[in-house]
């Protein structure tokens, strides 16, 4: 079974736990769901807001990666003693949910309409603020000096951020995916944790944050996360970048 999904730190650790015999697939995120359109039985770990132009997708009800805390897979950073800015600077695996999510929380957090402007360049520069999707945000500590997307995102909806869902256009498929994935996903996850860390390309300050902030990422889809994908759907809905609520297609 092919299992598509982006090549972050998180998703790798969600493929740490899929049997052997799964053929898994980095892609970058805006790509993923295309390839859902050439293999019709394939799975898809994918942003959550993709959901807004592929509806007829089935989501699990089980798994998928949400965040309530610090951690995060994006960061913003913002020039000291700034006050005001109009331009974001974007880096990494960028998705349409940093996109989205970022501008609603310049609207309603800084007063701020700033254009995000995709960065190219090889080097920060103190000048520029950011957004980083990725890997990135974890090496050198930059996190330290940011502030966590998903954070700002749990407090402005009241629940966690469900970040990736896991999706496919096959009822059996997904079905087979979810009975071949341990329960209490988390709980695997959290044993494994330590074997993953040391295989790591960053620094042990890293993988020391990492590891003291992991409760606040979540894998497995509970009541709580549904009620998260729900109000981010509803968000979209307010800031009136969809024209109608829908239901989103859990599998049961």
């Amino acid at each position: 079974m092919k299992f598509f999904l982006p090549d972050n730190i998180f998703a790798a650790l969600f493929k740490s736990t899929l049997p052997a015999d799964f053929e898994t697939v980095y892609k970058p995120s805006t790509l993923i769901v295309k390839e859902l359109e050439k293999n019709t039985q394939a799975i898809a770990l994918i942003p959550s807001l993709e959901l807004l132009n592929n509806k007829d997708l089935l989501v699990s009800k089980k798994f998928g990666i949400s965040f309530g805390g610090i951690l995060s897979n994006s960061y913003l950073y913002f020039v000291e003693g700034q006050r005001d800015f109009d331009k974001v600077f974007v880096r990494g695996d960028v998705s349409k949910n940093e996109i989205l999510l970022s501008k609603i929380l310049f609207e309603e957090m800084y007063s701020s309409n700033a254009e995000l402007v995709l960065d190219t360049s090889d080097n920060l520069s103190k000048w520029n603020n950011y957004l980083i999707c990725g890997k990135e945000n974890f090496v050198d500590q930059k996190h330290i000096s940011g502030v966590s997307l998903a954070d700002e995102i749990f407090e402005m909806l009241g629940h966690p951020y469900v970040n990736y869902i896991v999706v496919s256009k096959d009822r059996e498929s997904l079905s087979n995916f979810e009975r071949s994935i341990p329960t209490k996903l988390r709980e695997v996850i959290a044993e494994y944790l330590p074997k993953f860390m040391n295989e790591l390309n960053i620094s042990d300050l890293e993988k020391e944050f990492l590891t003291a902030n992991f409760g606040t990422v979540y894998f497995d889809m509970t009541e709580n996360e549904e009620d998260g994908l729900n109000e981010l759907i509803k968000l979209m809905y307010y800031h009136g970048i969809i024209d109608d609520m829908f239901d989103i297609k859990l599998l049961k």
